[in-house]
């Protein structure tokens, strides 16, 4: 029997392991309003003793917050959280699990699954990130067993991570996320370019430097051949010290921008270019299409899943290809063209109560009618 507390259903999150920037924003949107939730009490959030979750402060007076201190090195410690040390977790009250492996608990649970490095047909691009995820699929696999309930962002997601785990076929939902909550309360909306049309276009790719991002595509442009690129500004958010092509003039590293300014930056923007080869927690995508700003992105299941015929797309391993999809881009916008998002649009919640709503009744569901 699930607990209540009063007339509310009591339900614990575990987001000990949230540490990328796209996963703290999205919890940043995503935890006041497992707060809020008038049906649902947070009996215990489970966070991170170190960077920015740590600092969260919570909304509702008895939300319990209670800091997992790591002692060993993190991918040891995990190691450890999701197997020995798993029965810690254990109890009559369901549990949400913010971070892609399944806990050994007895506690009903379930699992948010964000990172496609999990299924069978990813690539970290390196051999470190590939061991570490061999082992973090075996890890899920034996783990698979005690969870009641698996939740993904897209059908693209929840396609793959099928492919690769058949065993929890009919367990796993499909649950889309808005725009961050400082975009959507910004209200911006762009409906044409900004400038000349010859004055070359601003792009602007937000993500941290990691292999999947796929950066490195960067480096494949000949430096006597930028200047044939249309491209004016082309701004990334990582730090100067890692910019992939140096010899490029208009390869702008801004490091981590802060909300306000990344909204600057798609104020100014042209279209959003995305790299990455896989999908992940917090999406300029859906920020791009929220906004109504030109895409261009990976041919890939998970972008074709989310931007339809609207986005130019581009093979991520083919910087040819990149030159032909912003070149594409260019004669468009010069002949008037502006993409309209409204379809894609219909697929995506309205706000971040729908998606703590969705997500907290699926995790204490019990199955009855």
């Amino acid at each position: 029997m699930i607990k209540q507390a009063g007339k509310k259903k009591a339900v614990r999150l575990h987001l000990t392991n949230i540490a990328g920037l796209g996963a703290v924003q999205l919890l940043q949107s995503l935890l006041p309003n497992f707060e809020r939730q008038p049906d649902y009490q947070l009996e215990a959030v489970y966070l991170p003793s170190q960077g920015e979750l740590s600092n969260y402060e919570a909304v509702c007076p008895d939300t319990h917050l209670i800091y997992y201190k790591r002692y060993l090195p993190n991918a040891m410690s995990r190691l450890l959280e999701c197997t020995l040390f798993g029965s810690k977790f254990d109890g009559a009250t369901p549990l949400l699990v913010l971070g892609d492996i399944p806990l050994r608990s007895k506690a009903k649970q379930t699992v948010f699954v964000q990172t496609p490095l999990l299924t069978q047909r990813s690539s970290t691009g390196r051999t470190l990130g590939a061991i570490k995820y061999w082992i973090a699929r075996g890890l899920f696999r034996l783990n698979s067993a005690y969870v009641s309930a698996f939740i993904v962002q897209t059908e693209a997601m929840k396609a793959a991570l099928i492919d690769t785990y058949p065993e929890i076929k009919g367990r796993v939902h499909v649950i889309a996320q808005p725009a961050p909550r400082w975009l959507l309360e910004s209200q911006l909306k762009r409906t044409q370019r900004n400038g000349r049309a010859d004055s070359g276009l601003r792009l602007f790719y937000p993500a941290a430097v990691y292999p999947h991002k796929n950066h490195r595509l960067l480096a494949a442009i000949q430096a006597d051949q930028a200047k044939e690129w249309p491209v004016a500004e082309l701004l990334l958010t990582i730090p100067e010290n890692l910019n992939p092509n140096p010899a490029i003039a208009w390869l702008h590293c801004v490091d981590r921008l802060a909300p306000d300014k990344v909204i600057t930056a798609y104020q100014a923007a042209d279209a959003l270019l995305f790299l990455s080869l896989s999908e992940s927690f917090g999406f300029p995508l859906v920020e791009a299409m929220w906004i109504g700003l030109p895409i261009i992105c990976p041919d890939r299941p998970y972008a074709r899943t989310l931007c339809g015929d609207q986005a130019i797309y581009f093979d991520p391993n083919d910087v040819a290809t990149l030159n032909e999809a912003v070149n594409d881009l260019s004669r468009r916008l010069d002949s008037g063209w502006w993409p309209e998002w409204s379809e894609n649009l219909k697929a995506i919640p309205r706000n971040w109560e729908e998606v703590a709503a969705a997500m907290l009744s699926l995790a204490t569901d019990t199955g009855e009618a």
